[in-house]
């Protein structure tokens, strides 16, 4: 499958996953939220790594997937806090920032070079993922003065961090991508046992209480299967990493729409017109590899 269609595929997924993200921290605590997600994910991969269909790794590659999940880990732990706290519409949105730090570093340090159309292309997506936050602006008054903004900005840098992270080690150290997804997954739990026994289980009484909830389950699965496309589509030899991110990052479009249909969001006229903005960037993008 192509590379281009993998990360589609991604961005549907990665959609319904900031939905069940979003129902999960909601009035919740973040920390052990974030642990039960991890676990449930390490053990619907689990399955993978008994069978034997992982390739055997060395301490040194098993350190380089833990850098990965500290990363990340990182990553989530703004990100889930920002989204706990902040309208659906607004903090998926500058999440779709992401694409402008991946493609700074991807073209500035990788070499990376889209073709001409496909810059126009990514030109559009920037352009309007910057429309999007500007409506956000509208929404929370001073915006980045505001904590749980500063907050999803940081985890969006560290999500561009992981993405150029990624090009490395599945194109040019060439690890497997079920390998790397399935080591990920418990290396993920690990750093998120660590982060909820030291920072949450010792004040958990004077905190926001914790509840369980089946969209655990839900983010989990839906993130096993857009990470699973994403890797695939990173791996590919050919794949661009600051094209990819851009299309991953769509997923804007459902989360837009559930904010507004589902959690009752303000609507915004700029909002809408930067959207369009983004389907046009697609499909330039699209039209651009071929």
């Amino acid at each position: 499958m192509s590379w281009l269609l993998l990360a589609f595929a991604s961005a549907v997924f990665l959609g319904f996953y900031d939905l069940a993200k979003k129902k999960s921290v909601q009035d919740n605590a973040v920390r052990p939220v974030l642990l039960l997600c991890s676990a449930f994910y390490a053990l619907l991969m689990l399955p993978i790594l008994i069978t034997g269909h992982c390739e055997p790794l060395t301490l040194h590659d098993h350190l380089y997937l833990m850098g990965k999940a500290v990363i990340v880990g990182a990553s989530w732990l703004f990100t889930y806090n920002a989204i706990a706290h902040m309208p659906l519409s607004i903090s998926t949105t500058i999440r779709a920032l992401a694409p402008l730090f991946t493609i700074m570093i991807a073209v500035g340090f990788m070499g990376e070079r889209p073709f001409a159309l496909q810059w126009v292309g990514i030109a559009i997506c920037v352009c309007s993922y910057v429309g999007l936050s500007m409506a956000g602006r509208k929404e929370m008054g001073h915006f980045f003065s505001n904590g749980w903004v500063i907050s999803m900005v940081l985890g969006t840098i560290l999500a561009s961090c992981s993405g150029i992270y990624d090009k490395f080690i599945l194109q040019r150290m060439n690890f497997e991508p079920l390998t790397v997804q399935v080591w990920f997954s418990i290396y993920m739990m690990l750093v998120q046992f660590l982060t909820t026994a030291f920072t949450w289980f010792p004040t958990r009484k004077t905190s926001t209480p914790f509840q369980f909830r089946w969209s655990f389950l839900a983010v989990a699965a839906l993130l096993i299967i857009a990470d699973r496309c994403y890797f695939l589509a990173v791996s590919h030899q050919d794949a661009l990493i600051s094209i990819i991110t851009v299309l991953r990052r769509s997923s804007v479009f459902i989360s837009f729409v559930a904010g507004i249909l589902i959690f009752r969001e303000r609507k915004s006229k700029l909002k809408f017109l930067a959207l369009l903005g983004v389907v046009i960037g697609l499909c330039l993008i699209s039209l651009g590899k071929g």
